[in-house]
């Protein structure tokens, strides 16, 4: 039978006010490509936005928006809305009016693996919406299925409570019991890159320069030609 788990167990707040301090570039680096959405699943209207936050799971399954507007009363502040829709194109499974109220609720994002209708809407809303495009096309009626279970979206297994990393780049999910292991390598790494881009606005350098000019080259194997 279909199921609405309200209550699920989240991070701490303050293990996601630190991952919002980590580049997604390097949280990334050492997850699992299984972790790593399809990267289809971008911003609406490709807005350099950035939402972290445990996840809210909706297990729609097909195009059909019904079982996210359950989602929005389970939501607490700060949570992500996972909807996994199975990439179904043929027809949509969030809106405007459906932005509109996971705003009100203090939503941090939105990631559905499939469409969304009224992306206008969408767009002047506070809550950003991860999905694989925009359509008119309207759902089609479809049995419920279940929030707050294991899902699958955009090729990524999610639990609720996993920790949702999203950009311009991609969606990733973090497994809520590697969030300390993952924290302190994406922090120290993140930390290193940054050193690195001031020292290049500073120099007006080049990464060839600071990874050791020529002798990089060289231990690449290649033969220097002047």
């Amino acid at each position: 039978m279909a199921k609405v788990f309200a209550k699920i167990a989240r991070p701490s707040p303050d293990v996601v006010a630190e991952f919002r301090c980590a580049r997604l570039d390097q949280i990334v680096k050492s997850l699992p490509r299984d972790r790593l959405m399809d990267m289809a699943i971008k911003p609406l209207g490709g807005s350099a936005v950035r939402i972290v936050g445990p996840a809210v799971t909706v297990a729609a399954g097909t195009a059909n928006p019904m079982l996210a507007v359950v989602a929005t009363g389970v939501v607490r502040p700060g949570d992500v809305i996972v909807i996994a829709a199975g990439g179904d194109s043929s027809g949509y499974t969030w809106g405007g009016g459906l932005t509109l109220s996971a705003q009100n609720v203090g939503c941090e994002g939105v990631v559905v693996d499939g469409l969304v209708i009224d992306a206008d809407s969408i767009l002047e809303r506070s809550v950003p919406v991860f999905c694989r495009g925009a359509t008119l096309h309207p759902p089609a009626p479809v049995p419920p299925g279940s929030i707050n279970v294991e899902v699958v979206c955009g090729g990524a297994k999610v639990c609720p409570g996993d920790l949702i990393v999203g950009a311009l780049d991609g969606v990733c999910v973090i497994p809520r019991e590697e969030l300390s292991e993952r924290l302190a390598q994406a922090i120290t790494e993140s930390q290193r890159i940054e050193a690195n881009i001031a020292k290049l606005q500073a120099t007006k350098g080049t990464i060839f320069d600071l990874r050791g000019g020529r002798q990089m080259a060289r231990d690449l194997g290649l033969e220097w030609v002047d």
